[in-house]
């Protein structure tokens, strides 16, 4: 249950209440992650348990994914139902939708499967050097179409198509940063196209997700020196000055704003308008 107080017209406090019985494992919990627009909430664990379940419902018991997994996305349009795609422990996606019983029970149908050896063999059709899949994460999902980042180098497009769920493979590139960037890298992001990467020392690399070419460059630590430097009454942030903090990063939806967190839970917005 979410419990929220709003304290000005500039920000608002939310409780997180864990009133559900499958939500009182959070330490064991790897990601979470609520559907768009419904009351299902997608939970990994730690040993790979994919479950998906509506935490309004106490006594629905949750729906598990066969197998072990390594990352999941929900749709975030979806054409029919409520649908996810989660990697597998060996690098394979799979295609999953939800089905609903008898109320107010769930149950996951695998409807489409790409394993890894198409995977693996789409980046060697451009690559004879690679040999094996190392990682792979789920960057975007929508409207059938994904956008996965493979062994941190290459980015793959791939489409759904509605009829007999038939996976296209879209596009293949290699992401063009410098071996210090890729290495430093802590997240991903993909928003209208682009693809953002946050290194640990607060430097976002900008990249196009059809060629991989690199756009643009945020130096975070820059940008906040700058700012800083113009309000002598603001004194710098422990966290922000710390050259290995960073760790999450997002971007809105106009590309606007990209927002980026740190290991202590500190947050610094950069407008990107403003930047450029």
């Amino acid at each position: 249950m979410l419990e929220a107080q709003r304290l000005d017209t500039n920000s608002i406090a939310v409780a997180v209440i864990p009133e559900n019985q499958h939500c009182g494992e959070v330490a064991d919990i790897l990601k979470a992650e609520l559907a768009p627009g419904g009351p299902l909430l997608g939970c990994l664990r730690v040993r790979g348990r994919l479950v998906v379940w509506d935490p309004a419902e106490r006594e629905a018991p949750p729906a598990a994914v066969d197998g072990c997994c390594r990352d999941f996305s929900w749709e975030e349009v979806s054409v029919s139902s409520f649908r996810l795609l989660a990697v597998g422990s060996q690098f394979d996606l799979k295609l999953l939708e939800v089905v609903a019983e008898r109320s107010p029970s769930i149950s996951l149908l695998c409807v489409s499967e790409c394993p890894a050896d198409r995977l693996l063999q789409t980046i060697r059709e451009q690559d004879h050097s690679v040999c094996e899949l190392q990682s792979l994460l789920v960057l975007s999902f929508a409207a059938g179409r994904c956008c996965v980042l493979l062994n941190s180098d290459w980015l793959l497009q791939l489409q759904w198509q509605q009829v007999e769920e038939q996976l296209q493979i879209l596009s293949c590139c290699k992401v063009q940063l410098t071996d210090r960037d890729r290495n430093a890298a802590v997240h991903q992001c993909v928003c209208r196209e682009t693809l953002f990467t946050l290194s640990s020392t607060g430097l976002i690399s900008v990249c196009n997700i059809t060629d991989g070419a690199l756009l643009a460059s945020v130096d975070l630590h820059a940008y906040l020196s700058s700012g800083l430097a113009e309000d002598d009454s603001v004194s710098p942030s422990p966290s922000f000055s710390s050259p290995s903090s960073y760790c999450l990063l997002q971007v809105s939806a106009d590309l606007s704003t990209a927002v980026a967190v740190t290991q202590s839970r500190t947050a610094v917005a950069v407008d990107l308008n403003d930047y450029f």
